[in-house]
């Protein structure tokens, strides 16, 4: 899939300093709907923990796809590859 933003030219590094301000973003972005919009009593901040790292999650791997066309995977394997190939 081709993301709006190329990325691809940028080193392995690059990329994954983009695609963590994009989590970073995301994980904010959770927090404000998980956290700042609906007081929940004390037995449901479990569930509410676990939807807000659900939550960012999606919201991280949509934005990675719509705007990168990959996730953090992609450079993570890239530079695995990379790696793996001077070593031999």
């Amino acid at each position: 899939m081709r993301g709006r933003l190329d990325i691809s030219g940028h080193d392995s590094g690059t990329q994954l300093l983009i695609h963590l301000v994009t989590l970073l973003a995301s994980l904010f972005v959770s927090a404000l709907i998980c956290f700042g919009l609906f007081a929940v009593s004390l037995p449901f901040v479990l569930l509410q923990w676990l939807g807000f790292f659900t939550l960012a999650k999606i919201l991280y791997f949509i934005a990675a796809y719509v705007l990168f066309g990959g996730s953090f995977i992609d450079p993570l394997e890239q530079m695995y590859e990379d790696r793996r190939k001077r070593g031999r």
